[in-house]
């Protein structure tokens, strides 16, 4: 319901693009799990299919590396690197809503660079982030089991450096999608030393991949990249939050793997204050 009023008030096909992008996006909690790679590796030969995917798209393979350009392109490779990383070591659930601590770091982060007080709607989104966060590592303190969800709090970090960055003078958000995905490129050499992607050649798991490349990670990017041109990094933020709701879902469709209800609880809780 928020998603539409937003859309239907900006009356602009920026919110809509966003909305795409958060659908291609949601598909990649349960692709990864039927990987038996390590994250790091799932996170290497995805960015380099999906570079190659955007390079064709763009029918170029040049870019031009401004300084906002740059910064959103390394945002764009460590957010990435590290959701596949937390994703393997924490439900796909936590993994997902923890990721979607960004707007929390947006406000932050507007408010840091370009002095912009949070609006009222943006206040209650921030509280509801910061109690999720606390429900969740309520939650993993007491299995003993907290690593991945730190990670996914960090890859939060990263994803609003992606929107924030997007924003400012001299960025590209097209050129940036391809470059943070080019990126990856970087961490093909620990193919070699990843015992899972060695033990693990069959054709399913370079069929998946090749998925998530072309279509969950590529077309997501370039439905970003139109759509961050005509959207505000705050209300982008929020639009994609379709994402860790389809997330889990199709995770259980397809494996069976049920969120913990304290992070059911988190995601409902979000999407109240968000409809306000």
């Amino acid at each position: 319901m928020f998603c539409y009023n937003v859309l239907v008030k900006t009356n602009k096909s920026g919110p809509f693009f966003i909305l795409l992008a958060a659908l291609f996006w949601s598909l990649g909690g349960v692709l990864s799990k039927l990987i038996p790679w390590s994250g790091i590796s799932i996170a290497a030969v995805r960015s380099v299919v999906a570079a190659l995917t955007i390079g064709i798209y763009r029918k170029s393979f040049r870019f031009k590396a401004t300084p906002s350009t740059i910064a959103a392109s390394i945002f764009i490779l460590t957010t990435t690197v590290l959701f596949m990383m937390a994703n393997k070591m924490t439900s796909a659930a936590n993994a997902i809503v923890l990721q979607y601590t960004s707007p929390l770091f947006i406000i932050i982060l507007s408010l840091i660079v370009f002095k912009q007080r949070p609006k009222k709607r943006d206040a209650f989104a921030l509280l509801g982030v910061g109690f999720g966060i606390g429900l969740f590592f309520f939650e993993q303190f007491r299995s003993g089991n907290y690593w991945g969800d730190l990670l996914a709090l960090g890859s939060g970090l990263t994803f609003a450096g992606v929107f924030f960055s997007n924003k400012l003078k001299g960025a590209s958000p097209i050129d940036a999608t391809f470059m943070g995905n080019l990126l990856g490129i970087v961490f093909l050499p620990y193919l070699a030393f990843d015992t899972l992607f060695l033990s693990n050649q069959g054709a399913m798991p370079w069929i998946t991949i090749i998925i998530m490349g072309v279509f969950q990670q590529a077309f997501g990017y370039i439905f970003f990249s139109k759509g961050i041109k005509h959207t505000s990094a705050t209300t982008a933020s929020i639009i994609a939050t379709l994402e860790p709701i389809l997330n889990p879902i199709w995770v259980f469709l397809v494996i069976g793997e049920l969120p913990k209800p304290l992070a059911l609880q988190h995601d409902r809780y979000q999407r109240e204050l968000q409809i306000r």
